[in-house]
Protein backbone atom coordinates (compact mmCIF):
# COMPACT_ATOMS: atom_id res chain seq x y z
CA UNK A 1 0.00 0.00 0.00
CA UNK A 2 1.40 3.35 -1.00
CA UNK A 3 0.36 5.04 2.24
CA UNK A 4 2.39 2.58 4.29
CA UNK A 5 5.39 3.19 2.06
CA UNK A 6 5.03 6.95 2.45
CA UNK A 7 4.84 6.89 6.24
CA UNK A 8 7.89 4.61 6.35
CA UNK A 9 9.72 7.03 4.05
CA UNK A 10 9.05 9.86 6.51
CA UNK A 11 10.05 7.67 9.45
CA UNK A 12 9.10 7.72 13.13
CA UNK A 13 5.76 6.79 14.66
CA UNK A 14 2.85 6.72 12.22
CA UNK A 15 1.06 9.65 13.89
CA UNK A 16 4.19 11.77 13.71
CA UNK A 17 4.81 10.83 10.07
CA UNK A 18 1.20 11.69 9.20
CA UNK A 19 1.55 15.14 10.77
CA UNK A 20 4.78 15.78 8.87
CA UNK A 21 3.21 14.69 5.59
CA UNK A 22 0.18 16.91 6.19
CA UNK A 23 2.41 19.87 7.08
CA UNK A 24 4.45 19.42 3.90
CA UNK A 25 1.32 19.20 1.76
CA UNK A 26 -0.19 22.25 3.46
CA UNK A 27 2.93 24.31 2.82
CA UNK A 28 2.04 24.82 -0.86
CA UNK A 29 -1.35 26.26 0.01
CA UNK A 30 -0.82 28.02 3.33
CA UNK A 31 2.71 29.40 3.39
CA UNK A 32 3.83 30.04 -0.21
CA UNK A 33 2.68 33.45 -1.47
CA UNK A 34 2.12 33.82 -5.20
CA UNK A 35 4.04 36.60 -6.90
CA UNK A 36 2.94 36.13 -10.46
CA UNK A 37 0.35 34.67 -12.75
CA UNK A 38 2.78 31.78 -13.25
CA UNK A 39 2.60 30.69 -9.62
CA UNK A 40 -0.90 31.81 -8.68
CA UNK A 41 -2.75 30.11 -11.50
CA UNK A 42 -0.89 26.82 -11.41
CA UNK A 43 -2.05 25.77 -7.97
CA UNK A 44 -5.71 26.67 -8.22
CA UNK A 45 -6.36 23.33 -9.94
CA UNK A 46 -7.13 21.50 -6.68
CA UNK A 47 -9.99 22.11 -4.29
CA UNK A 48 -7.93 21.98 -1.12
CA UNK A 49 -10.71 21.25 1.43
CA UNK A 50 -12.01 18.39 -0.73
CA UNK A 51 -8.51 17.02 -1.18
CA UNK A 52 -7.74 16.97 2.53
CA UNK A 53 -11.13 15.55 3.49
CA UNK A 54 -10.40 12.64 1.15
CA UNK A 55 -6.76 12.38 2.14
CA UNK A 56 -7.48 12.13 5.86
CA UNK A 57 -10.21 9.49 5.43
CA UNK A 58 -8.46 6.08 5.38
CA UNK A 59 -11.02 4.35 3.16
CA UNK A 60 -11.28 7.24 0.70
CA UNK A 61 -7.52 7.73 0.61
CA UNK A 62 -7.24 4.54 -1.42
CA UNK A 63 -8.99 6.37 -4.28
CA UNK A 64 -6.36 9.12 -4.33
CA UNK A 65 -3.67 8.68 -6.97
CA UNK A 66 -0.45 8.14 -4.98
CA UNK A 67 1.51 10.01 -7.66
CA UNK A 68 -0.57 13.11 -6.88
CA UNK A 69 0.45 13.06 -3.22
CA UNK A 70 4.11 12.34 -3.98
CA UNK A 71 4.28 15.07 -6.65
CA UNK A 72 2.82 17.57 -4.18
CA UNK A 73 5.41 16.58 -1.61
CA UNK A 74 8.20 16.82 -4.19
CA UNK A 75 7.22 20.34 -5.19
CA UNK A 76 6.63 21.42 -1.59
CA UNK A 77 10.12 20.21 -0.68
CA UNK A 78 11.79 21.78 -3.71
CA UNK A 79 10.45 25.30 -3.12
CA UNK A 80 11.83 25.20 0.43
CA UNK A 81 15.28 23.97 -0.62
CA UNK A 82 17.21 27.09 -1.51
CA UNK A 83 20.74 27.33 -0.18
CA UNK A 84 21.24 29.14 3.16
CA UNK A 85 17.62 30.31 3.48
CA UNK A 86 16.12 26.84 2.99
CA UNK A 87 16.81 23.11 3.24
CA UNK A 88 19.75 23.37 0.87
CA UNK A 89 21.20 20.49 -1.12
CA UNK A 90 19.71 17.89 1.22
CA UNK A 91 16.25 19.24 0.53
CA UNK A 92 16.80 19.36 -3.23
CA UNK A 93 17.97 15.75 -3.31
CA UNK A 94 14.99 14.72 -1.19
CA UNK A 95 12.70 16.58 -3.62
CA UNK A 96 14.21 14.59 -6.49
CA UNK A 97 13.64 11.34 -4.61
CA UNK A 98 9.99 12.24 -4.06
CA UNK A 99 9.68 13.26 -7.69
CA UNK A 100 11.07 9.89 -8.83
CA UNK A 101 8.66 8.07 -6.52
CA UNK A 102 5.78 10.12 -7.95
CA UNK A 103 6.85 9.17 -11.48
CA UNK A 104 7.11 5.52 -10.49
CA UNK A 105 3.58 5.51 -9.07
CA UNK A 106 2.31 7.36 -12.13
CA UNK A 107 3.86 4.73 -14.42
CA UNK A 108 2.34 1.97 -12.30
CA UNK A 109 -1.12 3.50 -12.62
CA UNK A 110 -0.66 3.82 -16.38
CA UNK A 111 0.44 0.20 -16.73
CA UNK A 112 -2.46 -1.08 -14.61
CA UNK A 113 -5.03 1.00 -16.48
CA UNK A 114 -5.92 3.14 -13.44
CA UNK A 115 -6.06 6.38 -15.44
CA UNK A 116 -8.09 9.13 -13.79
CA UNK A 117 -8.09 12.95 -13.76
CA UNK A 118 -6.07 12.70 -10.55
CA UNK A 119 -3.28 11.13 -12.57
CA UNK A 120 -3.34 14.14 -14.90
CA UNK A 121 -3.18 16.44 -11.87
CA UNK A 122 -0.06 14.61 -10.76
CA UNK A 123 1.40 14.94 -14.25
CA UNK A 124 0.74 18.70 -14.13
CA UNK A 125 2.65 19.06 -10.87
CA UNK A 126 5.51 16.96 -12.26
CA UNK A 127 5.62 19.21 -15.34
CA UNK A 128 5.85 22.23 -13.04
CA UNK A 129 8.63 20.51 -11.11
CA UNK A 130 10.59 19.88 -14.30
CA UNK A 131 10.21 23.51 -15.38
CA UNK A 132 11.76 24.54 -12.07
CA UNK A 133 15.44 24.80 -11.29
CA UNK A 134 16.65 21.58 -9.63
CA UNK A 135 19.89 19.54 -9.72
CA UNK A 136 18.77 17.20 -12.52
CA UNK A 137 17.04 19.81 -14.66
CA UNK A 138 17.26 19.39 -18.42
CA UNK A 139 15.19 20.46 -21.39
CA UNK A 140 14.51 16.84 -22.33
CA UNK A 141 13.01 16.11 -18.90
CA UNK A 142 10.83 19.22 -19.10
CA UNK A 143 9.62 18.28 -22.59
CA UNK A 144 8.87 14.69 -21.62
CA UNK A 145 6.86 15.74 -18.58
CA UNK A 146 4.77 18.15 -20.65
CA UNK A 147 4.18 15.64 -23.45
CA UNK A 148 3.01 13.05 -20.91
CA UNK A 149 0.61 15.57 -19.37
CA UNK A 150 -0.75 16.47 -22.80
CA UNK A 151 -1.27 12.82 -23.73
CA UNK A 152 -3.12 12.11 -20.48
CA UNK A 153 -5.49 15.04 -21.02
CA UNK A 154 -6.17 13.92 -24.57
CA UNK A 155 -6.54 10.28 -23.55
CA UNK A 156 -9.02 11.11 -20.81
CA UNK A 157 -11.03 13.25 -23.23
CA UNK A 158 -10.91 16.20 -20.86
CA UNK A 159 -10.87 18.73 -23.67
CA UNK A 160 -14.41 17.54 -24.49
CA UNK A 161 -15.60 17.83 -20.90
CA UNK A 162 -18.45 20.27 -21.63
CA UNK A 163 -19.13 19.24 -25.20
CA UNK A 164 -22.81 18.59 -24.46
CA UNK A 165 -23.36 22.00 -22.86
CA UNK A 166 -25.19 24.41 -25.16
CA UNK A 167 -23.24 27.49 -24.06
CA UNK A 168 -19.71 26.09 -24.14
CA UNK A 169 -17.30 28.13 -26.24
CA UNK A 170 -15.83 26.39 -29.29
CA UNK A 171 -13.65 27.50 -32.19
CA UNK A 172 -13.25 26.41 -35.80
CA UNK A 173 -10.03 24.65 -36.87
CA UNK A 174 -7.15 26.99 -37.76
CA UNK A 175 -9.24 30.04 -36.92
CA UNK A 176 -8.55 32.77 -34.38
CA UNK A 177 -10.10 31.85 -30.99
CA UNK A 178 -12.38 34.84 -30.93
CA UNK A 179 -15.67 35.58 -29.19
CA UNK A 180 -17.29 38.12 -31.46
CA UNK A 181 -20.89 39.13 -30.84
CA UNK A 182 -23.14 41.93 -29.65
CA UNK A 183 -21.99 41.68 -26.04
CA UNK A 184 -18.29 41.65 -26.95
CA UNK A 185 -18.77 44.58 -29.28
CA UNK A 186 -20.72 46.50 -26.66
CA UNK A 187 -18.08 45.96 -24.00
CA UNK A 188 -15.26 46.84 -26.37
CA UNK A 189 -16.91 50.08 -27.43
CA UNK A 190 -17.69 51.01 -23.83
CA UNK A 191 -14.03 50.72 -22.98
CA UNK A 192 -12.97 53.35 -25.50
CA UNK A 193 -15.99 55.63 -25.93
CA UNK A 194 -15.31 59.13 -24.55
CA UNK A 195 -17.42 60.17 -21.64
CA UNK A 196 -18.43 56.62 -20.77
CA UNK A 197 -17.99 55.71 -17.11
CA UNK A 198 -16.88 52.19 -16.25
CA UNK A 199 -19.70 50.18 -14.76
CA UNK A 200 -17.36 47.81 -13.05
CA UNK A 201 -17.35 44.03 -13.04
CA UNK A 202 -18.57 41.16 -10.91
CA UNK A 203 -15.30 39.23 -10.60
CA UNK A 204 -14.67 40.14 -6.96
CA UNK A 205 -17.99 38.59 -6.01
CA UNK A 206 -16.84 35.25 -7.40
CA UNK A 207 -13.25 35.16 -6.20
CA UNK A 208 -12.22 32.60 -3.62
CA UNK A 209 -12.27 34.97 -0.64
CA UNK A 210 -16.00 35.60 -1.16
CA UNK A 211 -17.27 32.17 -2.23
CA UNK A 212 -15.37 30.34 0.53
CA UNK A 213 -14.75 32.47 3.64
CA UNK A 214 -12.78 29.62 5.22
CA UNK A 215 -10.20 29.97 2.44
CA UNK A 216 -8.65 32.89 4.32
CA UNK A 217 -7.23 30.31 6.72
CA UNK A 218 -6.82 27.33 4.39
CA UNK A 219 -5.33 29.09 1.35
CA UNK A 220 -4.67 32.69 2.47
CA UNK A 221 -2.51 33.59 -0.53
CA UNK A 222 -4.90 32.34 -3.22
CA UNK A 223 -7.89 34.55 -2.51
CA UNK A 224 -7.87 36.24 -5.94
CA UNK A 225 -8.39 32.93 -7.76
CA UNK A 226 -11.89 31.96 -8.91
CA UNK A 227 -13.81 30.44 -6.04
CA UNK A 228 -15.68 27.20 -5.51
CA UNK A 229 -19.43 27.31 -5.05
CA UNK A 230 -20.64 25.87 -1.76
CA UNK A 231 -23.71 24.68 -3.64
CA UNK A 232 -21.66 22.29 -5.75
CA UNK A 233 -21.56 18.68 -4.74
CA UNK A 234 -18.49 16.49 -5.00
CA UNK A 235 -19.20 15.52 -8.62
CA UNK A 236 -19.51 19.09 -9.88
CA UNK A 237 -16.51 20.20 -7.82
CA UNK A 238 -14.46 17.43 -9.44
CA UNK A 239 -15.63 18.56 -12.87
CA UNK A 240 -14.53 22.12 -12.09
CA UNK A 241 -11.15 20.75 -10.95
CA UNK A 242 -10.82 19.09 -14.35
CA UNK A 243 -11.63 22.34 -16.14
CA UNK A 244 -9.01 24.19 -14.15
CA UNK A 245 -6.56 21.39 -14.78
CA UNK A 246 -6.98 22.00 -18.51
CA UNK A 247 -6.56 25.76 -18.28
CA UNK A 248 -3.56 25.47 -15.99
CA UNK A 249 -1.99 22.98 -18.38
CA UNK A 250 -2.47 25.59 -21.10
CA UNK A 251 -0.57 28.06 -18.90
CA UNK A 252 2.34 25.64 -18.49
CA UNK A 253 2.32 24.76 -22.21
CA UNK A 254 2.40 28.47 -23.08
CA UNK A 255 5.50 28.87 -20.93
CA UNK A 256 7.06 25.94 -22.77
CA UNK A 257 6.35 27.56 -26.15
CA UNK A 258 7.57 30.93 -24.88
CA UNK A 259 10.86 29.35 -23.86
CA UNK A 260 11.40 27.84 -27.28
CA UNK A 261 10.49 31.12 -28.91
CA UNK A 262 13.04 32.99 -26.78
CA UNK A 263 15.85 30.63 -27.85
CA UNK A 264 14.68 30.73 -31.50
CA UNK A 265 13.77 27.04 -31.70
CA UNK A 266 10.58 25.26 -32.65
CA UNK A 267 8.65 22.87 -30.46
CA UNK A 268 6.34 20.01 -31.28
CA UNK A 269 2.71 21.04 -31.28
CA UNK A 270 0.61 19.71 -28.43
CA UNK A 271 -3.08 18.92 -28.39
CA UNK A 272 -3.55 21.43 -25.57
CA UNK A 273 -2.10 24.22 -27.74
CA UNK A 274 -4.80 24.00 -30.41
CA UNK A 275 -7.77 26.19 -29.37
CA UNK A 276 -10.15 24.36 -31.68
CA UNK A 277 -9.71 21.24 -29.52
CA UNK A 278 -11.33 22.96 -26.52
CA UNK A 279 -14.92 22.26 -25.55
CA UNK A 280 -14.57 23.33 -21.94
CA UNK A 281 -16.01 26.11 -19.80
CA UNK A 282 -13.57 28.83 -18.82
CA UNK A 283 -12.21 28.72 -15.25
CA UNK A 284 -14.90 29.86 -12.83
CA UNK A 285 -17.49 30.23 -15.60
CA UNK A 286 -19.91 28.00 -13.73
CA UNK A 287 -19.85 30.38 -10.76
CA UNK A 288 -21.81 33.00 -12.66
CA UNK A 289 -24.90 30.79 -12.77
CA UNK A 290 -26.10 32.08 -16.12
CA UNK A 291 -24.24 32.79 -19.36
CA UNK A 292 -24.74 36.54 -18.90
CA UNK A 293 -24.80 38.67 -15.79
CA UNK A 294 -27.42 41.37 -15.24
CA UNK A 295 -24.74 44.08 -15.43
CA UNK A 296 -24.00 43.12 -19.04
CA UNK A 297 -20.66 41.47 -18.35
CA UNK A 298 -20.72 37.86 -19.53
CA UNK A 299 -19.16 35.02 -17.59
CA UNK A 300 -16.91 34.54 -20.60
CA UNK A 301 -15.50 38.03 -20.03
CA UNK A 302 -14.46 37.57 -16.41
CA UNK A 303 -10.86 38.40 -15.64
CA UNK A 304 -10.03 34.68 -15.48
CA UNK A 305 -11.76 33.96 -18.79
CA UNK A 306 -9.98 36.85 -20.50
CA UNK A 307 -6.62 35.62 -19.28
CA UNK A 308 -7.42 32.13 -20.55
CA UNK A 309 -8.48 33.58 -23.89
CA UNK A 310 -5.13 35.38 -24.08
CA UNK A 311 -3.34 32.04 -23.72
CA UNK A 312 -5.62 30.50 -26.35
CA UNK A 313 -4.76 33.32 -28.71
CA UNK A 314 -1.04 32.84 -28.16
CA UNK A 315 -1.06 29.08 -28.60
CA UNK A 316 -3.33 29.43 -31.62
CA UNK A 317 -0.80 31.78 -33.21
CA UNK A 318 1.95 29.27 -32.53
CA UNK A 319 -0.01 26.37 -34.00
CA UNK A 320 -0.85 28.24 -37.19
CA UNK A 321 2.68 29.59 -37.53
CA UNK A 322 4.16 26.06 -37.52
CA UNK A 323 1.47 24.43 -39.66
CA UNK A 324 3.01 23.99 -43.10
CA UNK A 325 -0.34 22.97 -44.59
CA UNK A 326 -1.67 26.53 -44.16
CA UNK A 327 -0.88 28.90 -47.00
CA UNK A 328 1.06 32.12 -46.58
CA UNK A 329 -2.03 34.10 -47.52
CA UNK A 330 -4.21 32.34 -44.92
CA UNK A 331 -1.56 32.93 -42.28
CA UNK A 332 -1.69 36.61 -43.12
CA UNK A 333 -5.46 36.63 -42.75
CA UNK A 334 -5.11 34.80 -39.44
CA UNK A 335 -2.64 37.48 -38.29
CA UNK A 336 -5.15 40.22 -39.06
CA UNK A 337 -7.88 38.55 -37.02
CA UNK A 338 -5.45 37.72 -34.20
CA UNK A 339 -4.51 41.39 -33.96
CA UNK A 340 -8.17 42.43 -33.79
CA UNK A 341 -8.95 39.82 -31.14
CA UNK A 342 -6.00 41.04 -29.11
CA UNK A 343 -7.44 44.55 -29.28
CA UNK A 344 -10.85 43.28 -28.14
CA UNK A 345 -9.45 41.40 -25.15
CA UNK A 346 -7.39 44.39 -24.06
CA UNK A 347 -10.40 46.66 -24.28
CA UNK A 348 -12.44 44.24 -22.19
CA UNK A 349 -9.67 44.04 -19.60
CA UNK A 350 -9.85 47.81 -19.37
CA UNK A 351 -13.51 47.60 -18.31
CA UNK A 352 -12.63 45.64 -15.17
CA UNK A 353 -12.61 47.49 -11.89
CA UNK A 354 -11.59 44.52 -9.73
CA UNK A 355 -8.01 44.42 -8.43
CA UNK A 356 -7.50 40.77 -9.37
CA UNK A 357 -5.09 41.65 -12.18
CA UNK A 358 -2.68 43.34 -9.79
CA UNK A 359 -2.44 40.13 -7.76
CA UNK A 360 -0.96 38.42 -10.83
CA UNK A 361 1.36 41.29 -11.84
CA UNK A 362 -0.77 41.74 -14.97
CA UNK A 363 0.57 38.56 -16.55
CA UNK A 364 -2.49 38.27 -18.76
CA UNK A 365 -1.56 41.57 -20.37
CA UNK A 366 1.95 40.25 -20.84
CA UNK A 367 0.42 37.57 -23.03
CA UNK A 368 -1.27 40.25 -25.09
CA UNK A 369 1.86 42.37 -25.42
CA UNK A 370 4.50 39.68 -25.64
CA UNK A 371 2.73 36.83 -27.33
CA UNK A 372 -0.59 37.46 -28.99
CA UNK A 373 0.01 40.95 -30.38
CA UNK A 374 3.77 40.83 -30.74
CA UNK A 375 4.17 37.31 -32.16
CA UNK A 376 0.98 37.21 -34.20
CA UNK A 377 2.13 40.06 -36.39
CA UNK A 378 2.23 39.16 -40.06
CA UNK A 379 6.01 39.16 -40.11
CA UNK A 380 6.03 36.55 -37.36
CA UNK A 381 3.50 34.27 -39.00
CA UNK A 382 4.93 34.52 -42.50
CA UNK A 383 8.67 34.44 -41.98
CA UNK A 384 11.24 33.20 -39.50
CA UNK A 385 12.72 36.70 -39.23
CA UNK A 386 12.32 38.74 -36.08
CA UNK A 387 8.88 40.31 -35.57
CA UNK A 388 10.69 43.66 -35.66
CA UNK A 389 11.36 43.18 -39.36
CA UNK A 390 8.61 44.18 -41.73
CA UNK A 391 7.58 41.86 -44.54
CA UNK A 392 6.47 44.80 -46.61
CA UNK A 393 4.96 42.87 -49.48
CA UNK A 394 2.32 41.18 -47.33
CA UNK A 395 1.96 43.98 -44.79
CA UNK A 396 1.20 46.55 -47.46
CA UNK A 397 -1.05 44.31 -49.56
CA UNK A 398 -3.03 42.54 -46.83
CA UNK A 399 -2.32 43.64 -43.28
CA UNK A 400 -2.63 47.41 -43.64
CA UNK A 401 -6.01 47.09 -45.31
CA UNK A 402 -7.64 45.81 -42.14
CA UNK A 403 -5.63 46.78 -39.07
CA UNK A 404 -6.66 50.27 -37.94
CA UNK A 405 -3.19 51.83 -37.79
CA UNK A 406 -2.15 54.27 -40.52
CA UNK A 407 1.56 53.51 -40.34
CA UNK A 408 1.38 49.70 -40.25
CA UNK A 409 3.51 49.44 -43.39
CA UNK A 410 6.16 51.70 -41.91
CA UNK A 411 9.16 50.10 -40.12
CA UNK A 412 8.65 52.70 -37.39
CA UNK A 413 5.39 50.92 -36.55
CA UNK A 414 7.31 47.82 -35.49
CA UNK A 415 9.73 49.90 -33.42
CA UNK A 416 6.83 51.70 -31.75
CA UNK A 417 5.23 48.36 -31.02
CA UNK A 418 8.45 47.08 -29.47
CA UNK A 419 8.78 50.26 -27.40
CA UNK A 420 5.22 49.87 -26.14
CA UNK A 421 5.85 46.30 -25.12
CA UNK A 422 9.20 47.08 -23.47
CA UNK A 423 7.65 49.94 -21.52
CA UNK A 424 5.03 47.53 -20.22
CA UNK A 425 7.76 45.07 -19.25
CA UNK A 426 9.54 47.82 -17.32
CA UNK A 427 6.56 48.02 -14.99
CA UNK A 428 6.57 44.25 -14.40
CA UNK A 429 10.34 44.01 -13.90
CA UNK A 430 10.26 46.87 -11.41
CA UNK A 431 7.72 44.97 -9.33
CA UNK A 432 10.08 42.01 -9.20
CA UNK A 433 12.99 44.28 -8.34
CA UNK A 434 10.94 45.78 -5.50
CA UNK A 435 10.84 42.32 -3.94
CA UNK A 436 14.63 42.31 -3.75
CA UNK A 437 14.75 44.92 -1.01
CA UNK A 438 15.03 43.76 2.56
CA UNK A 439 13.57 40.38 3.44
CA UNK A 440 11.03 40.43 0.64
CA UNK A 441 13.26 38.67 -1.86
CA UNK A 442 14.13 35.85 0.48
CA UNK A 443 10.54 35.30 1.54
CA UNK A 444 9.10 35.46 -1.97
CA UNK A 445 11.53 34.82 -4.81
CA UNK A 446 13.38 32.40 -2.59
CA UNK A 447 10.52 29.91 -2.89
CA UNK A 448 10.10 30.25 -6.64
CA UNK A 449 12.65 28.07 -8.47
CA UNK A 450 10.13 27.98 -11.35
CA UNK A 451 10.94 31.63 -12.04
CA UNK A 452 14.62 30.89 -12.73
CA UNK A 453 14.13 29.76 -16.30
CA UNK A 454 11.37 32.31 -16.85
CA UNK A 455 13.84 35.07 -15.97
CA UNK A 456 16.29 33.56 -18.46
CA UNK A 457 13.63 33.57 -21.17
CA UNK A 458 12.93 37.24 -20.50
CA UNK A 459 16.64 38.10 -20.72
CA UNK A 460 16.93 36.22 -24.02
CA UNK A 461 13.88 37.97 -25.44
CA UNK A 462 15.10 41.46 -24.49
CA UNK A 463 18.51 40.71 -26.01
CA UNK A 464 16.88 39.43 -29.20
CA UNK A 465 14.91 42.66 -29.50
CA UNK A 466 18.02 44.76 -28.95
CA UNK A 467 19.82 42.68 -31.58
CA UNK A 468 17.24 43.72 -34.17
CA UNK A 469 17.28 47.38 -33.18
CA UNK A 470 20.39 48.44 -31.19
CA UNK A 471 18.84 51.86 -30.54
CA UNK A 472 16.39 50.24 -28.10
CA UNK A 473 18.54 50.77 -25.02
CA UNK A 474 15.48 50.17 -22.87
CA UNK A 475 15.86 46.46 -23.65
CA UNK A 476 19.35 46.46 -22.15
CA UNK A 477 18.14 48.47 -19.14
CA UNK A 478 15.56 45.76 -18.49
CA UNK A 479 18.26 43.08 -18.70
CA UNK A 480 20.44 44.95 -16.22
CA UNK A 481 17.55 45.21 -13.76
CA UNK A 482 16.55 41.56 -14.11
CA UNK A 483 20.06 40.10 -14.09
CA UNK A 484 20.64 40.23 -10.29
CA UNK A 485 17.36 38.42 -9.65
CA UNK A 486 18.22 35.67 -12.13
CA UNK A 487 21.66 35.31 -10.54
CA UNK A 488 20.15 35.18 -7.07
CA UNK A 489 17.92 32.25 -7.97
CA UNK A 490 20.83 30.41 -9.59
CA UNK A 491 22.74 30.86 -6.33
CA UNK A 492 19.78 29.57 -4.31
CA UNK A 493 19.04 26.59 -6.54
CA UNK A 494 22.34 25.51 -8.17
CA UNK A 495 21.97 23.46 -11.36
CA UNK A 496 24.36 22.92 -14.25
CA UNK A 497 22.14 23.64 -17.25
CA UNK A 498 20.45 26.80 -15.85
CA UNK A 499 23.84 28.11 -14.72
CA UNK A 500 25.38 27.53 -18.16
CA UNK A 501 22.49 29.26 -19.85
CA UNK A 502 22.63 32.18 -17.40
CA UNK A 503 26.36 32.67 -18.01
CA UNK A 504 25.81 32.63 -21.80
CA UNK A 505 23.09 35.27 -21.44
CA UNK A 506 25.31 37.29 -19.11
CA UNK A 507 28.08 37.33 -21.72
CA UNK A 508 25.62 38.37 -24.45
CA UNK A 509 24.53 41.26 -22.24
CA UNK A 510 28.14 42.28 -21.56
CA UNK A 511 28.87 42.38 -25.30
CA UNK A 512 25.68 44.33 -26.01
CA UNK A 513 26.44 46.90 -23.32
CA UNK A 514 29.98 47.45 -24.61
CA UNK A 515 28.68 47.97 -28.15
CA UNK A 516 26.07 50.43 -26.85
CA UNK A 517 28.45 52.38 -24.63
CA UNK A 518 26.68 51.26 -21.47
CA UNK A 519 28.60 50.05 -18.39
CA UNK A 520 28.43 46.23 -18.49
CA UNK A 521 27.34 44.12 -15.53
CA UNK A 522 29.87 42.73 -13.11
CA UNK A 523 30.96 39.08 -13.49
CA UNK A 524 28.64 36.55 -11.80
CA UNK A 525 29.43 35.94 -8.14
CA UNK A 526 26.46 33.81 -7.06
CA UNK A 527 26.41 35.33 -3.60
CA UNK A 528 23.32 34.98 -1.43
CA UNK A 529 22.75 38.11 0.62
Amino acid sequence: MWWESLTRYYGGPRAHATRCITDDLSYLWVLVPPISFISAEIFRVINVPLFFSTFHHPSQREHVQPSLVFSMLALSTLVRSGDIIGLGETGRLRALELRDLAQSYLDTSLNSGWITPGLAQAALLLAIFERSCHPAHSESRARSALFLLDSLILGLGLLDLDEEEYNVTTFSPNSVPSLVGPLSDHIGQAAISPGVTKRGCSCSHFQLSNTSPSSKKITPFWLACPGWSEEWGVIETRREEQRRLIWNTLTVASGHLSHYDSVRRTSRNLGITKPWNFKVFFPGEGLFGTPQMQDGLAAKHSIWALYSRSYLLYTGCFSVHHDESISEYDKGQFAVQAWLECERIEKMLNTHTCDIESASLYFGRQILFEYARYNSSTSRLITNDSPLRSTKNLVSSQYSRYVPHPNVGDPRFHRDKAMSWLSHRTHVVQQFVALSHGAGLKNTLGTRPILTLWFHDQLARYLNIWGQDPTLHIALDLCLQLLPLAEYLIALFPSDYPRQRYEALHQRLVDACILSGIPPPSPPRYIIV
